[in-house]
């Protein structure tokens, strides 16, 4: 089972250093993890519309805050780290894009009521995929390299690798979902 701890110590393997026996101990090499795990997975989950951390939730709607523009504001999620689409009331297609801002901890758009599509923070570890696991294991190497080693060559050859097991993270997750255009015709099943 993965843990900050395990998912930490590859990262320390990859780069040469000390392993550690919990995030929390006084270690250097725990200290400088622990600095820099959350802010790098985040980063990274932010960074491409993975299928395994999306999420749908409905808004919850608040006095507006930008009436010249927008009808209404929803609170922003406290988990959405990267709003993907209002999903519209009546689902026709994938096509069909409704208008929306995320900014100042605020949704705003012109629907209501409004459900998100968006990529939620993974704070348990154990479910986050192998491929990405590794991936923010190089990442995290990389990010820890020079406080932890003071060698470049070592951050850039940890660098180059994250890059790869990133691509290969997104493929396997892309991968993950098939679909034809048949699943998604509500014209066609509205006809009967």
């Amino acid at each position: 089972m993965s843990s900050v701890t395990s998912i930490c110590n590859i990262a320390l393997s990859n780069i040469g250093k000390k392993l550690i026996s919990d995030i929390n101990e006084q270690s250097t090499e725990a200290k400088t993890c622990k600095l820099h795990f959350d802010l790098v997975r985040d980063t990274m989950l932010q960074g491409y519309e993975w299928e395994f951390a999306k999420s749908i939730v409905d808004l919850a709607e608040v006095a507006s805050a930008r009436p010249e523009r927008w009808e209404r504001t929803y609170t922003r999620p406290t988990n959405c780290l990267k709003p993907i689409r209002i999903v519209p009331e009546v689902f026709v297609s994938d096509d069909i894009e409704v208008s929306y801002a995320a900014t100042e901890g605020f949704i705003f758009c012109n629907q209501s009521p409004a459900k998100l599509e968006f990529i939620r923070r993974f704070e348990d570890p154990s479910r986050l995929p192998p491929l990405f696991q590794d991936a923010l294991s190089w990442a995290l190497a990389a990010k820890i390299a020079i406080p932890l080693t003071s060698d470049q060559s070592t951050r850039k050859d940890a660098y180059q690798i994250a890059a790869s097991t990133l691509e290969a993270a997104k493929v396997a997750d892309a991968n993950e979902n098939y679909t034809t255009w048949a699943d998604n015709s509500a014209l066609i099943d509205a006809r009967g």
